[in-house]
């Protein structure tokens, strides 16, 4: 049975297909499909194309179209691409004719008209063309022609893949047909040359050159991932004061006035606040007024010859004395002085001018700059690679400027816990000469480990995640 469609059907409408087989074909030829003008009787009796002595047109200008076709299907990108040039180079010497290609094995993969393009599987030219498939399964790479319909079979060798290109209706007085007789055998093996798939145009168009320098930044990539670096454990350090002092109320009073804030650079001995001495001045000489009646009593008691009253007044005299001694001292005490050279950490009491203060309540945080302690916060799942001699770079961001480089001088062996993490502490000292570290300044710091491969730091975490999800 013909793909191409009855007359009442399609009208004058051929199919052109290709179909791919995986088959190799066979020695015999099929037997010729019945031409759709079989049907009716009206229509005119097959006739065949005349033969190449027949014409007009010598032999080398038939050669050349088909050079020019062989040509134009070696130079396509795909199999598809050479579907579709071969479709419109039949159609270019068959200009009245419709010329359709399929592609399938013992299906119908593909169908492809030179002027509706890729024609869709719902259609009803590639319904039927599904439908008649079968019928040239078995054919042969050759050329036949039956009346108006001519169709190249083009199988492709050891498998049942094939292409088939159908013509219709021909033109009187035409021979390309017979031509194509001649080369059908090349013109399957180079379509069937062409790549299913190619690759994107870009690579394609990689020189050698592009290639080698491609190769080689490959090569320089692989060996930096396997290059042996020194593991990185990613830290958060803080500034602390190496040295600090507490300014602690000295006993109960009320503060009157302070004279410094946080920040400001003082001066061992410098004032700092003022505490209220008038309840003190007022108990001091309350109990001046009492040693002084003790001191009558004890007089009177050894004129009257009463030594036991005498000697109780003494030691009465003697407490109050006491008590004098350290109201005096109290009130020798009202202003606050800095114990040290440095600067105010913490303290900013102009709120509290007036307030009552307790014993031993802090006042002020005094700390010198010149030294400071940094804090490494190292975290806990990454102590088995540091040591407490460890290379360690820090970085302020507030202050930017040079790293500062140095090794650990201590590690503390226990963990803590900060932000919700547990962490163990490192620690080191630097020198604050220009005095832009300022206590709890944070920053970031990278503490050198063991050498290990470079692509070890980043794989490390994820494969022991994984070990631990598999039970390792």
């Amino acid at each position: 049975m013909s793909i191409v469609p009855q007359a009442e059907a399609y009208q004058t409408d051929a199919m052109l297909h290709v179909s791919l087989s995986d088959k190799t074909a066979t020695s015999g030829a099929a037997a010729p499909a019945p031409s759709p003008l079989a049907s009716n009787p009206s229509a005119e009796a097959p006739r065949s194309e005349p033969s190449p002595a027949s014409t007009g047109q010598k032999p080398p200008a038939q050669l050349g179209k088909l050079f020019e076709i062989i040509g134009a299907i070696a130079a396509a990108d795909t199999r598809r691409d050479a579907a579709r040039i071969m479709t419109h180079e039949l159609s270019r010497r068959y200009p009245d004719a419709t010329v359709r290609c399929g592609i399938g094995n013992t299906q119908l993969k593909r169908l492809y008209d030179h002027r509706l393009g890729w024609i869709g599987p719902e259609s009803g030219p590639r319904v039927v063309a599904a439908q008649q498939w079968s019928e040239w399964l078995d054919r042969k790479c050759g050329v036949e022609i039956d009346g108006e319909t001519m169709v190249l079979c083009m199988p492709q060798n050891e498998t049942d893949r094939r292409c088939v290109v159908w013509v219709y209706p021909l033109p009187e007085q035409s021979v390309f047909g017979e031509w194509l007789r001649t080369i059908i055998q090349t013109l399957s093996n180079v379509f069937w040359s062409r790549p299913n798939h190619t690759a994107p145009k870009a690579i394609r168009k990689l020189t050698r050159r592009t290639l080698t320098i491609a190769g080689a930044l490959s090569l320089l990539m692989l060996l930096l991932v396997f290059w042996p670096v020194h593991y990185r454990v990613s830290c958060r350090a803080t500034v602390l004061p190496l040295q600090q002092r507490l300014v602690a109320t000295p006993f109960a009073a009320t503060l009157l006035a302070t004279h410094v804030k946080p920040g400001q650079t003082v001066k061992a001995g410098e004032p700092l606040g003022i505490l209220d001495g008038r309840p003190l001045r007022l108990e001091r000489e309350s109990i001046a007024a009492e040693i002084q009646q003790a001191s009558k009593e004890r007089d009177t008691a050894l004129a009257t010859g009463r030594i036991a009253n005498a000697q109780q007044a003494r030691l009465r005299e003697r407490q109050l004395q006491r008590s004098l001694d350290l109201l005096s001292d109290r009130l020798s005490r009202l202003e606050v002085v800095s114990p040290i050279d440095g600067v105010i950490i913490s303290g900013d009491l102009s709120q509290y001018v007036g307030s009552p203060l307790e014993t031993g309540q802090t006042m002020f945080e005094i700390s010198p700059m010149q030294r400071m302690a940094i804090e490494i916060e190292i975290p806990a799942h990454e102590i088995d690679f540091v040591s407490a001699d460890s290379p360690t770079r820090i970085r302020f961001g507030a202050i930017g400027g040079k790293s500062i480089q140095q090794d650990l001088l201590d590690l503390y062996p226990s963990s803590e816990i900060r932000d919700d993490k547990n962490v163990f502490i490192g620690r080191i000292e630097v020198e604050n000469e220009d005095n832009k570290l300022r206590p709890g300044m944070q920053g970031n710091a990278t503490t050198y480990g063991p050498v290990r491969p470079w692509i070890w730091s980043w794989v490390r975490g994820g494969l022991e995640r994984v070990l631990w999800w598999v039970g390792y």
